[in-house]
């Protein structure tokens, strides 16, 4: 182990031997022997040892104290004072400059050797101390720079992300659970014709919700509050002025510590949306009523011409002429059905879907199809369907087409059963089934035997609310057809 080394700093030269052959014999490295202050100073700038012994009474200009001060000032060792006074005035001032230790003479070698020891093992502390409070302020001035720059950073982003919410062509607002407005883009303040002065003196959202409307908000607050989603809630807002307005209301709650404590949303003016649906469908209500007077004339004539033909038959008595006048009546019947079929695609959507009991609804279609000799079973009733209100239609060209093409259709059945992805309502016969190069072409416009329409209604009407059908027998074991219902479209009956 490398001697430590000890400046001792003594004007008396005989003490001074007497220290240095003592500190020789203990083991330590002897830096150099000063017996003023300023040869001390001169000494340990040109290389600092590991401790110092000082005399405090010095001769020269500097006393102990005053080097000890100076050196101090410029270097880190640790100083034992030497002194053979112990006046309290004076060890006030030689605390000043913080010693490691305080001999008095005279000493004995062992308890120099154990002031030494212990003086150099705080100073060892002392060092790691220093070392670690610097690591420690250097740590915390990197956290200080980095809070600085994420403060920064943090207040960059809420100022762009205030911008883009002021430039929100709707109504953004965060409000507490009762109400009370907390924070507004720019442009609900127009919309609503109040200031920012407004906004400190206190507004609440349900002041811009007409008086009716109001509980419903405030179960709507409660549902989000507890966690349900919402996908838009439908209300009539109210202006200062009294202005009533529609709204699309989008929202989400505000959680802090783990509690929601407010909700913050998006509200959305939708009274040319409205203007719109409703100029939409008076043209729908202006069309179908052309539709129905185009469809009755073109009925009315088409019943005149019938009747002609069959006039027109009874005075033919050549055989090619009545060929012909009966190819014209089946022309007839055929424009008959595309008419009657017109009539059934423009109600498709008009009205809005509800619910239907599927099992009430095939009995309504097998009694409307007059199925004589055909037995038409129900199982696993007891579910609800949500579809347009012709699902009827589509139940009864099913029965129609095993009664018109199925040759010898003796029983059909439907069953339903809950699948994973929803409601499948199974049709099946016992008649001759499809062939395998028409399940392809099945659903398509004028595909078939007759006027190919039937089957291309039933898709068109299931698929307004997404219930979709599939042909999935087997050729010459019967017909079978699988309406798949979506889960949000089925339901247990009430």
């Amino acid at each position: 182990m490398e001697k430590k080394s000890i400046l001792i700093v003594e004007d008396e030269a005989v003490s001074a031997l007497d220290i240095k052959s003592t500190l020789i014999n203990l083991g330590y490295h002897v830096a150099g022997v000063a017996s003023t202050g300023e040869k001390a100073i001169e000494i340990v700038d040109a290389k600092v040892p590991d401790l110092i012994l000082m005399d405090i009474h010095l001769a020269g200009k500097f006393s102990g104290i005053d080097a000890a001060e100076k050196i101090l000032s410029s270097h880190n060792v640790p100083i034992i004072y030497l002194t053979a006074y112990t006046e309290p005035e004076q060890v006030g001032q030689a605390k000043k400059t913080r010693p490691y230790g305080y001999i008095i003479k005279p000493f004995t070698e062992r308890g120099l050797r154990t002031e030494i020891e212990i003086s150099l093992y705080k100073f060892g502390l002392d060092l790691d101390f220093r070392q670690e409070h610097a690591r420690l302020e250097e740590r915390v001035r990197e956290r200080t720079r980095d809070l600085q720059r994420a403060n920064e950073a943090l207040r960059e982003s809420e100022q762009k992300f205030r911008e883009f919410v002021d430039l929100l062509p709707e109504v953004v607002f965060e409000c507490n659970l009762t109400g009370e407005l907390i924070r507004v883009n720019d442009n609900s303040l127009r919309f609503f014709g109040y200031t920012r002065e407004d906004m400190d003196h206190g507004l609440n959202l349900f002041d811009h919700i007409v008086p009716e409307d109001r509980e419903r908000v405030m179960q709507g607050i409660g549902r989000i509050a507890d966690g349900k989603t919402t996908t838009g809630s439908e209300y009539t807002g109210m202006k200062p002025d009294g202005t009533r307005f529609p709204l699309l209301v989008y929202t989400t709650r505000v959680i802090e510590n783990n509690r929601c404590t407010g909700i913050r949303g998006i509200l959305v003016d939708i009274s040319e949306r409205k203007k719109t649906e409703h100029a939409i469908q008076q043209a729908l209500e202006k069309l179908g009523l052309l539709n129905n007077i185009t469809r009755h004339d073109i009925l009315n004539k088409l019943t005149a011409l019938n009747a002609f033909l069959t006039l027109a038959g009874e005075n033919v008595a050549d055989k090619k002429t009545n060929e012909y006048l009966g190819q014209c009546t089946d022309i007839v019947t055929t424009i008959n059905r595309h008419v009657e079929f017109m009539r059934d695609y423009q109600e498709i959507g008009i009205q809005s879907p509800v619910w239907h009991d599927p099992a009430v609804t095939i009995r309504q279609a097998s009694e409307s199809c007059s199925c004589m000799g055909i037995d038409v079973r129900i199982s696993n009733t007891g579910w609800e369907i949500f579809t347009d209100p012709l699902f009827e239609k589509v139940i009864y060209n099913l029965i129609e087409n095993a009664i018109r093409h199925g040759e010898h259709v003796k029983t059909i059945t439907f069953a339903m059963r809950e699948e994973h992805d929803g409601l499948h309502l199974v049709y099946e016969d016992d008649g001759a089934g499809i062939p395998d190069e028409f399940r392809e072409h099945l659903f398509e416009k004028g595909f078939g035997k007759n006027t190919g329409l039937g089957l291309f209604l039933a898709r068109e009407i299931l698929g307004i609310t997404d219930i979709s059908i599939r042909e999935t027998g087997v050729f010459g074991q019967g017909a079978r057809f699988e309406i798949i219902v979506p889960k949000e479209a089925c339901r247990r009956s009430p």
